[in-house]
Parts: structure tokens; C-alpha cells; sequence
């Protein structure tokens, strides 16, 4: 009998049996595991989309347990080699915890556990895998001569990428029983880096100079060669920032390249010698020594971004040198090595645009979602409300009162609600609410998959200039057409990328929009429609102003989504108190201390809570004609509600409320 592929009844073996799994989820698991097998194509990688909440972690874990098993029926007494590449160092933890595996299969299996064999995998399944970390005692270079006698090694993305190509290498083989074999198949639980905007800064170099004084022993030969031209290409690379700072008042970003140096020493080939030899040595004083340094060779040979952002009140000075990197050697592709990735916006996230990804929907296994998004109209900017001023506070202060009215009469898990906002207001809401959140700190989380409420305050947005480098990511071309610039010419195209009227401005407005739509799919299911079985009512509030071109545009995608699976859109007005205070803080015409609409609510705050009055008293009062107070009472719909709502029984009488 021939050796056989693994198979879908290898696999569902070890399906955690305590699980009670959808039919949807089944059939995903069914077509992913196909796909694993059999897809050889390694010129592409093969990105599956099943929605968050479908199970993708436990599908890893699961078929991690599948390639260690032995089947004595189909001849398989050998591993299945295995990289796992993940974004998250808990789900590094979680995957990689056999014990845990072990003790939950025991309460599973019962008696048989230890009688028919069941804990001899899943004691052989904690011998066969390893975590890379960086957190540890044991040193990088002992972990890789470890890996080597592990079928499944487990790294995170950030680790993977900062590998040296020769270091890297190493993941892919392994030895088992003193027969030399191949981890073929990789697989990213979560977006890997197809590019990477990187960003050098004077720490960056600071950091790199001091790992090799404090790296470098004395017994290396050309210590000092190595230590005294990277100075040198330090000092002269922080003099040419010094340059490009001083020449503006104003904040500038530009390409530029010394063409003097189109190297980091006089002798690269000796340099890197050198610090190759060393690696373990200067990767303990900076670990991303390697990385940092192949970056500067490249802003070397080819030049960079330089970007310079003055300190004013509410920005925070940065001043750097930026590289858009190309990975896609990282994906060895059209080699012996198969990458898949499991990302469930993958489908609408920009980065992956890319001719290489082959992505696989998995919208037929999406269920109905019991969800209700209410949008509320309001600026919510990171400048607007994180800017410290009155128009801020009273912003955030709205919007918790609002929320507090909606939980109030709330049971049990009804009142508990995950707001999720910007890092800067954490503490803010804090104060207020229970659970809070902010932008870039959820994504893969479970805590809150029993919540059934979410305030979504503001959106993930970032500078235009961002979004240029995600789709130069995307289209290299773009990126090198740079170098063929003038620094003058680059300066007034990023000019214009920043004031949002470059050549480019509908891709990137499309690029933007998409990633907003991606962080705010990842943040909204952390809630109970997580649940493929969810059965309570989901209700998410986000607050944007949906009147702007932007999120116009971002609340049609978002409806668009959702709605084909039940969900249900319902747009409120900015909250009352808000409106009022924006007439209080426009500029009068010339010559005016107030406009109309402001004596009116001036008059109406002085006046004590439950007094009845008059229209011809606020008249006396304010100096306003009655025809005057007629025509600002219809054209101004905040005056002509407030006065609605004041109306008494009696005729002509109204109750400050």
C-alpha cells in the first residue's frame, strides 16, 4: 500500500469535540482543507476570506494536530512539516499549547483517553512544536538549532519579516528520526507584510551604533573599521536631515538621495561581514539591527522619503527617512514552499492588490447577522475631539450622555457596551464606561464576543500620505517613479498628495475608504455577531458625519456589506445640545456682538428651569422685532424645535424645559 495524502476524515479526528459547530463552518473547514492539500501553485498565495467568527484559529489548530498525527492505515508515520506565522503573541500562545489540547481531550475521551492511544498524540504533539520568541532567556540562534527537530514551527509576522533571507531559510526544514525534511506549507493567521512602509529614524541609528560598540568584541577583527563608518555615514546621514529641516519653516516631505554615497562604508562587502558574523552578538543589543542595516543600504543605493512634521500644540514632531520595501521575495514564490493566509477582510483590504494573491471568498458561508448599526451625525475627527478645546469636550460629553440614555434601561448583558475610539480618549471614557477600546488595540481579541452593544466613535483614519505608500505597497512603479524627481518636483507632489489633489486622489480616496471599512469590519466583531449561533440582537452606534463626501461614501460600503445578511441602517441627526452649541460658537456678522439664533438661547439659558413665559417678554428682553424672531424661528430648525418642545396647553405660553 501506497502512502496517502492527509484527508478530510484525518482532519475532523482531531475537530475539538467540545465545539458545536455551524454547518456553514463545516463546510468552510471542508473546502479550506481541500484547498491546503491540494493546491500546489506556489507562484500565487492562495488568502481565504471566511468572516470573523468562522473559525479560522481553531481550523490551524486543528489541522496542526492533523500533520503531527500517525495513520498507520495510510502509511503516514511521518509529520506533515508546518510554519505558522500569526500577528498576535496570545494566539501564538494559544496555538501552540498543547497541554491545554491535551487536558480538555481528556475530559473529551474519558476513560479511553489513555486505554485506546488518544494521549500519545497529543503528548507527541507537544514535542513537536516550537514558538520562536523574543521574550525569552534562550537565545535566537538556540531556538533556530531547535526548531530543526520540530515538524511545526510557530513565529510572529514581525519576527518573520526582520529574518535575514539566510536565517529565514532555516524554518523550512526539519529533521525527523534522522531524515532530513521540508516544511512546504506556511500559513499566516492574519495579513502578512506583502510591503512595509518603513520609517528610520535618529533612535533607529543611535540604536544601531550602540549594539555595535556594545556588540563588537575586542577579539573582532575590524571592530573598529565597522564601529567608525557607520559614525560617519551617521553623522552625514542626521547633517543632510539637519539640512532638509532648516531649508523650511513649514513641514515638508520629498524624495531625496545623496548621490555622493551610493553606500553605508567604503567597503559594504567587509562591513556586512562583519555584522553577519556577529549576529547573535548584536542582535541581543537591538534586534533589529540586521533589518535596520539592509534598510539603509537600500536608502544608500536608491534614496528615500524624507519626512519633517514640525511640533505644533496638538501634532507631535517627527522627523524620518521612509522606505516603501517590497516583500514579495518573502514568499519564495514559484518555489517548493506553498503559502496560504487566513484574513477575513482580505477581500476589501488594499493590500492585498497585489498580482501574486489568489484570494478565495468565503461569502456563501456567511450566516445572517441580528444587527443594527445607527449612525450618528456629528464631526468626530481625531483634530476635532482630541484637540483639548471647549468644542471637544462638549463633543465627548454629548456623546456619553447619549450613551448612557441608550443603556439605561438595559438588563444584564443589555448594559454592558464596548466603546472603541481613538488611543488619545481612553482615559476620557474610561472614567465613564466600563469597557473601552481604542483603534489598532482589538483586532483578534475574544473578550467581548458576548457583547451585544458597541459605541464606534470616530474612524480609524490616517494621513493622505499613508494611503500613497499602502498603494505604492501595491504598485512598485509608483513608488520608483520618485527617483526620477527633483527634490523640488517630489516636494510639490507631496504637496499635493497631503491637500488631497494629486493625480492619484480617487485611487486613494478608494484606498482609503477600504481600509476604514477593513479595521471597522475587524473592530465591530468582536461583538456576539462573532457567534456563528448568535441569537441576541447586536445594536453598534457610530458617530461620523455622514453628510461629508467621505463618509457618505464609507456608510453606502458599510450598508452594502451588511445588508444582503439582514442587517438594519438607521441614521439620527447630531444630538440636540451639539446643534445648540454650534450656534453658539459661530462668528457674528460685522458690526454684531450675536447673531439672533444666539440671543434667543442666550435668553433662554438665563432663564430658570420650569419658568413659564412669553414670546413679547424675550422680545423686551433680547431687543428682537417679532417679524425677526418669526423668520428666525422658520429658518433655523434647532430654534424651531426648541420652541416645539417648550409649547404649553395654554396658547401663547411656553415652559423652559
Amino acid at each position: 500500500m501506497k502512502k496517502t495524502e492527509l484527508t478530510w476524515d484525518d482532519f475532523e479526528t482531531y475537530l475539538p469535540e467540545n465545539y458545536e459547530f455551524d454547518e456553514k463552518q463545516i463546510e468552510f473547514y471542508k473546502m479550506v482543507f481541500e484547498v491546503l492539500i491540494h493546491n500546489k501553485d506556489t507562484s500565487k498565495v492562495t488568502c481565504f476570506g471566511g468572516r470573523p467568527g468562522i473559525g479560522k484559529s481553531t481550523f490551524i489548530k486543528t489541522f496542526m494536530h492533523c500533520c503531527i498525527g500517525d495513520y498507520f492505515y495510510g502509511r503516514r508515520h511521518e509529520p506533515l512539516g508546518l510554519v505558522v506565522i500569526t500577528d498576535s503573541i496570545k494566539r501564538l500562545e494559544e496555538l501552540s499549547n498543547g497541554r491545554k489540547d491535551r487536558e480538555e481531550a481528556a475530559k473529551c475521551w474519558g476513560e479511553i483517553f489513555e486505554t485506546f492511544g488518544i494521549e500519545d498524540h497529543y503528548r507527541e504533539f507537544e514535542k513537536c512544536v516550537i514558538v520562536l520568541r523574543s521574550n525569552t532567556s534562550v537565545s535566537f540562534e538556540k531556538q533556530l538549532s531547535e526548531q530543526y527537530y520540530k515538524p511545526i514551527v510557530l513565529l510572529s509576522t514581525q519576527r518573520y519579516f526582520m529574518l535575514s533571507e539566510q536565517v529565514r531559510e532555516q524554518l523550512f526544514r526539519f529533521n525527523y528520526n534522522n531524515k532530513p525534511l521540508k516544511r512546504s506549507i506556511v500559513i499566516f493567521d492574519e495579513c502578512p507584510y506583502f510591503s512595509e512602509t518603513v520609517t528610520i529614524n535618529s533612535k533607529n541609528l543611535t540604536d544601531i551604533e550602540s549594539a555595535l560598540y556594545e556588540g563588537l568584541s575586542d577579539e573582532v577583527e575590524n571592530k573598529k573599521f565597522a564601529i567608525r563608518e557607520f559614525k560617519i555615514f551617521k553623522d552625514r546621514l542626521l547633517s543632510q536631515m539637519d539640512e532638509k529641516e532648516d531649508s523650511t519653516k513649514d513641514n515638508v516631505t520629498l524624495y531625496w538621495k545623496d548621490g555622493r554615497y551610493p553606500t553605508i562604508t567604503p567597503n559594504d562587502t567587509l562591513f556586512f561581514e562583519v555584522v553577519e558574523k556577529n549576529r547573535e552578538s548584536l542582535t541581543q543589543q537591538y534586534n533589529a539591527i540586521l533589518k535596520d542595516l539592509q534598510y539603509l543600504r537600500e536608502i544608500a543605493e536608491n534614496g528615500a522619503i524624507f519626512n519633517f512634521i514640525k511640533k505644533k500644540k496638538s501634532d507631535k514632531y517627527e522627523r524620518s527617512i521612509i522606505l516603501v520595501r517590497d516583500n514579495r521575495e518573502s514568499f519564495y514564490l514559484g518555489q517548493d514552499k506553498k503559502f496560504f493566509v487566513f484574513d477575513a477582510t482580505c477581500d476589501i483590504d488594499p493590500r492585498y492588490d497585489l498580482d501574486y494573491v489568489d484570494i478565495v471568498s468565503g461569502e456563501k458561508y456567511n450566516k445572517p447577522l441580528k444587527m443594527t448599526i445607527t449612525n450618528v451625525k456629528m464631526a468626530t475627527s481625531k483634530n476635532v475631539l482630541c484637540n483639548g478645546k471647549k468644542q471637544s469636550f462638549l463633543t465627548t460629553n454629548s456623546i456619553a450622555n447619549y450613551l448612557k440614555n441608550k443603556i439605561h434601561h438595559g438588563i444584564g448583558k443589555q448594559r454592558k457596551i464596548l466603546i472603541v475610539t481613538y488611543s488619545n480618549l481612553f482615559q476620557r471614557f474610561n472614567k465613564e464606561f466600563d469597557y473601552v477600546g481604542y483603534f489598532g488595540n482589538l483586532k483578534g481579541f475574544n473578550d467581548f464576543k458576548d457583547f451585544c452593544k458597541m459605541a464606534h466613535i470616530g474612524m480609524n483614519r490616517y494621513p493622505p500620505t499613508a494611503y500613497f505608500y499602502i498603494y505604492c505597497g501595491c504598485n512598485m512603479d509608483i513608488y520608483h517613479k520618485l527617483k526620477d524627481m527633483t527634490e523640488e518636483e517630489s516636494k510639490n507632489f507631496f504637496k499635493s498628495v497631503n491637500s488631497n489633489l494629486s493625480e492619484y486622489q480617487n485611487i486613494l480616496d478608494t484606498v482609503m475608504l477600504r481600509c476604514m471599512l477593513a479595521d471597522f469590519e475587524q473592530n465591530i466583531f468582536r461583538l456576539a455577531i462573532r457567534n456563528y449561533g448568535n441569537t441576541d440582537d447586536v445594536h453598534i452606534w457610530t458617530f461620523y458625519n455622514n453628510g461629508s463626501d467621505v463618509y457618505k461614501a464609507l456608510s453606502s460600503m458599510i450598508e452594502d456589506r451588511y445588508k444582503p445578511y439582514g442587517a438594519v441602517f438607521e441614521y439620527e441627526d447630531t444630538p440636540e445640545e451639539l446643534q445648540i452649541e454650534k450656534i453658539k460658537n459661530r462668528k457674528p456678522p460685522e458690526g454684531k456682538k450675536m447673531t439672533n439664533a444666539q440671543k434667543i438661547i442666550s435668553w433662554c439659558e438665563q432663564q430658570e428651569h420650569g419658568a413659564v413665559f412669553k414670546i413679547s417678554t424675550l422680545l423686551s428682553d433680547t431687543g428682537l422685532s417679532n417679524n425677526t424672531f418669526k423668520e428666525t424661528r422658520k429658518s433655523n430648525s434647532i430654534i424651531k424645535k426648541m420652541f416645539n418642545e417648550m409649547k404649553t396647553e395654554k396658547q401663547g405660553y411656553y415652559k423652559i424645559g
